[in-house]
This record gives C-alpha cells, sequence and structure tokens, in this order.
C-alpha cells in the first residue's frame, strides 16, 4: 500500500520548468503559418519536449493570447498576405518577363515590383501656402530676429566705426 505523505496535500498539477522558451518560437506558433513542429525545430526542440511544452496551461494561454491579439491587430492576415505575395511573386515575374508579355503586364509588375521594394521616389507634401513670417528689428549693435519658424538663426553684431 502507497504512503501519503506527512506534509499537505496539493491538487495543484505540477508544471515542467522551461527555463529558455524562445519568445520568437512562441510568437510564430500563435501567428500559424507554418506547422508546430516545423517551427520547433528551428529552434532545436525535440518532438517530446514540445508535446510536454504544449500540455502546460501557461503555454497554452500565451498562445491563445497572442493568436487573438494578432488577430485583433490584423497581424494575422497581413503576414499571410505577405506570405501568399512572396509565394507569387516568382512566377508574376516569370510571366511578365516572357517576351509575348504584353507592355501593360511589364509595366504593371514593374510599378508593383518598384512599390514593394521601397524604390519609390518620396513626393514632397505641399502644405499649401507659407503662414510663417519672420521679424528682424536693428538695434544698433545687435538685431532681434522673431519668427514662428523652427530654425536657429545666428545675429551677428556689427562694429561701428566712429
Amino acid at each position: 500500500m502507497d504512503e501519503i505523505p506527512d506534509g499537505p496535500l496539493s491538487m495543484t498539477p505540477t508544471f515542467t520548468s522551461f527555463p529558455s522558451v524562445p519568445e520568437e518560437m512562441i510568437n510564430s506558433i500563435a501567428l500559424g503559418l507554418e506547422d508546430d513542429l516545423i517551427v520547433v525545430s528551428r529552434y532545436g526542440v525535440t518532438l517530446e519536449e514540445y508535446r510536454e511544452l504544449e500540455s502546460q496551461p501557461w503555454f497554452q494561454l500565451k498562445v491563445q493570447q497572442l493568436r487573438s491579439e494578432f488577430e485583433k491587430n490584423g497581424i494575422t492576415f497581413k503576414a499571410k498576405a505577405g506570405w501568399m505575395a512572396n509565394d507569387l511573386l516568382h512566377k508574376v515575374y516569370v510571366q511578365a518577363s516572357h517576351p509575348d508579355a504584353p507592355l501593360s503586364q511589364v509595366h504593371d509588375v514593374l510599378k508593383t515590383l518598384i512599390k514593394a521594394s521601397g524604390l519609390e521616389p518620396k513626393e514632397e507634401r505641399n502644405l499649401g501656402p507659407s503662414t510663417s513670417f519672420s521679424i528682424q528689428i536693428d538695434l544698433g549693435e545687435q538685431s532681434v530676429n522673431i519668427s514662428n519658424m523652427p530654425e536657429i538663426i545666428e545675429n551677428s553684431t556689427k562694429l561701428l566705426q566712429k
């Protein structure tokens, strides 16, 4: 017959300690773009270790919280759209590179690639008519500048000749 320990009994489940579970791994699992086993293998976690880890309530809660946050903020959608775009990128390029491809298709693909790569020229925003002012008061040896422009203007002292 098993003996009952002398100390107090605990109904709390015991948890296995995982001292170094990388945040990036948990984020990748929560994002769900790849199978969990592929993700954990990149971090050197064995199948047995992962099965133990995924049974831990703290881990389940963390993954569920991240999934909810990612979906709420549109991160999941953006990540999937990015993955799909990357998957189709080569196919679109090959089709647009074909000698028989219409010039309009080549042009559209070129514009899209330039935009996606961040190579578009930056447009300067015109904020409309200027509402700035500058007043300079000459006080003889010194001059005072009053302006609503956020720039530093050096005042030069004038030498008086007698």
